[in-house]
């Protein structure tokens, strides 16, 4: 006798990650819950492939690149979750079926972004852009320290600059799924009530849920995040 079928995360991770900062994800999962990262083109396992030009044709690429055949979910970090969500719009116009909920995690949404906090960052010399990044938590702090920075720049260079050029449609384009957005308590970039307009981007339930932490708390507090995934889980198996 088997099992409830599990459901497929596909997990879109933030500017300058790659889908190895999903690795733990994809051993430390429980049964009921596979992880599978995301990479967009010219990053990590892709890096070879031409950057997209837009975060929409980004995630336009990404909705070819996943296969919702069986019960799954999309989630994305920071830039990730824009991208998550664009992912979800784009399998929509596919006519593709919709994933179960979408989780947007330290992500502004779209019409509260802004250009001018990363346009600038693109002007700054290598060392002077990670600075800044790491002040005010962008980027973890070992990437700050690390020998091997440089290496990295480029990549943080490439998905600023999807975040500065990214524009939004004038009217939220609502999902036909559950959106859940999920912020961490001392990340000043995304308080309750910017998080709170998340709810304008979906025709179904919005949730939103604060975590201990800062920009970062989705991998600080795996073992909090991880019963919460299997609540959404078992929530959206009893619905449907």
């Amino acid at each position: 006798m088997t099992g409830p079928e599990p459901l497929t995360l596909y997990c879109v991770p933030h500017a300058g990650g790659s889908a190895r900062s999903f690795v733990r994800w994809r051993r430390e999962l429980p049964a009921g819950l596979r992880a599978r990262p995301l990479e967009i083109a010219g990053k990590g396992l892709r890096s070879r492939e031409p950057r997209a030009a837009t975060l929409r044709a980004a995630a336009a690429d990404l909705a070819l690149h996943l296969d919702p055949s069986g019960r799954y979910a999309l989630l994305g970090h920071s830039m990730g979750g824009l991208l998550a969500h664009e992912t979800a719009l784009a399998l929509h116009a596919l006519g593709r079926p919709a994933p179960e909920f979408v989780v947007v995690a330290a992500a502004r949404p779209p019409h509260l972004l802004g250009t001018s906090a990363y346009g600038p960052l693109l002007a700054l010399d290598d060392d002077a852009l990670l600075d800044a990044l790491a002040e005010n938590g962008r980027i973890p702090m070992e990437v700050r320290r690390s020998p091997m920075r440089h290496q990295f720049v480029p990549v943080i260079r490439g998905d600023l600059a999807l975040l500065a050029g990214h524009r939004p449609d004038p009217e939220p384009r609502p999902l036909p799924s559950d959106l859940v957005a999920w912020y961490g308590d001392d990340d000043a970039d995304t308080p309750p009530d910017v998080m709170a307009d998340w709810q304008h981007y979906t025709r179904r339930t919005h949730v939103g849920e604060a975590f201990t932490g800062g920009h970062f708390f989705l991998h600080e507090h795996f073992e909090e995040i991880v019963p919460r995934l299997l609540k959404l889980a078992a929530q959206q198996r009893a619905d449907h």
